[in-house]
């Protein structure tokens, strides 16, 4: 019995270790973007839960252009509705005619299925939406994919309309 509580104490200790080695602040996104330059790569980065943003609802909603910032998925899914494409092209647009914004791409889950499966459906909901950014020639070193499975959920109901609020990916400004 005391090997056991040893155990869960050793297992919750590097769990929290790991997770706090995973954050990103504002300060390492530029300092990583400012050692890159302006070379495109091919990729987003890719952050654990638990990094800090900001929201800058000036940024996002400037003369009224951007309007929508989360996308809804279906079940188990991470293909994005064709409604959704102007918006995530506005998003784009946005993006290109300001070199200097940066952006997070939240993807979320509903409280189906293991922690590991939703966290990596949340990514690729996330970077779903990164690739069509990228496709419009949105500079992958303005985008940042992190995945919060379903620890962040918007309904804490039981009904599939409350699921459908979970399966989402969000679009945060962190700069503009």
């Amino acid at each position: 019995m005391q090997f056991k509580k040893l155990a869960n104490a050793i297992l919750i200790t590097t769990s929290i270790i790991a997770l706090s080695a995973c954050t990103h602040t504002k300060k390492n996104m530029d300092d990583d973007a400012s050692m890159r330059g302006n070379n495109m790569t091919s990729h987003s980065e890719t952050s654990g839960a638990g990094g800090r943003s900001t929201y800058d609802d000036n940024v996002n909603r400037s003369k009224g252009t951007i309007s929508k910032n989360t996308y809804y998925f279906d079940f188990d899914k991470s293909e994005i509705h064709s409604n959704d494409l102007p918006a995530i092209y506005a998003q784009a647009d946005y993006l290109m005619g300001h070199p200097a914004a940066k952006i997070i791409l939240e993807g979320h889950t509903d409280p189906r299925g293991s922690r590991e499966y939703n966290v990596g459906l949340g990514e690729r909901r996330a970077n779903s939406i990164a690739e069509v950014l990228k496709d419009r020639g949105v500079n992958p070193t303005q985008i940042r994919v992190l995945s919060y499975g379903a620890e962040r959920l918007a309904s804490n109901g039981r009904t599939e309309q409350e699921y459908q609020l979970d399966r989402r990916s969000v679009v945060v400004y962190i700069q503009g």
